[in-house]
């Protein structure tokens, strides 16, 4: 989870326009020709203005204003662990014109962990994958482990003897620390908070020992030497953390690779022309060398470049290994 949730609803509407007005449409072919895009486009980003979200969904929404020749409309709308945000976004036409900006979070983790989320995984059509962050195992410069093997061996030598904070149960990060249970069955107390920063608070005060997190909340404290990174989840390391392993360099950890991403999505049922349209153009902005250069500064991977179907299998494919991790967990 990337942002901490409201107990109401938000909703501030940012209109990208000012590339529209110039824009020589980039588009052709049969999307053009069954008249896409009409209108504005609005972009439903489930949580508040700021957050890591919304900042991705803006550098996309520019240059889609660009490429397609119609003012984009960044709408944010919290609340509910952005579970409101995707119901409104699943409540529009399918036709292109709503789009929904939808992490792992939402899309796939809170249909298996809340029966409240009021929709399902498959109701969602995957267009492409917009960004990748992988979590980070931070602790303290005097915690008496150096990387993941040595913190497996720590725990497995003293279970429940530490605590570690995600940014609460049922968050993407708690799922990284329960599959990291499941695969070497060291045990520590969990501690949930509401969102990221207030994890990194606490373990730079001493309430806790360990943190997952986004690697984006800590690559400055890390490189302060103010905190010390053990592993990313990803399958690689990370250039703005080339120093610290990934997790399958850990002989225990072999294999495992796990990102909350980013994607855009449309309600179910959009046109595959619309869908082929959109796909092209957010698979060339995410190649952009400006935002990679970005996105690799603050801790990010770079996003496969994926087509409509991939991405819909891929989505798919995430909610069934995530549902799987779900049914062997204790959401406490």
């Amino acid at each position: 989870m990337r942002e901490p949730a409201s107990s109401f609803i938000n909703r501030r509407r940012v209109v990208l326009a000012g590339a529209a007005a110039w824009a020589v449409p980039w588009a052709s072919g049969a999307a053009r020709a069954e008249g896409f895009p009409s209108q504005p486009l609005t972009i439903v980003v489930p949580y508040p203005a700021g957050g890591a979200s919304d900042i991705d969904a803006r550098r996309i929404g520019v240059e889609l204003a660009r490429r397609l020749g119609q003012p984009v409309v960044i709408e944010n709308v919290t609340g509910a662990v952005g579970t409101l945000g995707v119901r409104k976004a699943l409540r529009a036409a399918a036709d292109g014109h709503t789009l929904l900006y939808g992490s792992l979070q939402e899309t796939v983790l809170m249909p298996i962990v809340s029966a409240n989320a009021g929709y399902r995984t498959e109701d969602m059509s995957a267009i492409a994958v917009a960004g990748v962050t992988p979590a980070t195992v931070v602790v303290r410069p005097d915690f008496p482990a150096d990387d993941m093997a040595g913190l497996i061996e720590l725990l497995g030598r003293q279970p429940g003897r530490f605590t570690y904070g995600t940014a609460g149960v049922g968050s993407f990060f708690h799922f990284v620390s329960e599959t990291i249970k499941l695969k070497t069955g060291v045990f520590a107390v969990h501690i949930p908070y509401r969102g990221g920063p207030p994890v990194v608070a606490d373990l730079l005060g001493g309430q806790i020992d360990i943190g997952i997190t986004a690697a984006p909340n800590v690559v400055g404290l890390v490189r302060q030497g103010r905190l010390k990174a053990l592993g990313v989840s990803s399958a690689d390391r990370l250039p703005a953390l080339a120093a610290v392993p990934a997790f399958s360099e850990t002989p225990a950890l072999k294999g495992l690779d796990m990102s909350i991403w980013g994607m855009l999505l449309a309600p179910k049922g959009l046109p595959d022309s619309t869908a082929r349209m959109l796909n092209q153009a957010i698979n060339e902005i995410a190649e952009m060398p400006a935002i990679v250069e970005q996105r690799s500064a603050s801790g990010s991977g770079q996003p496969p470049r994926l087509s409509v179907s991939q991405a819909q299998a891929f989505l798919l494919r995430e909610r069934d290994a995530y549902r799987q991790t779900a049914g062997r967990m204790r959401f406490t």
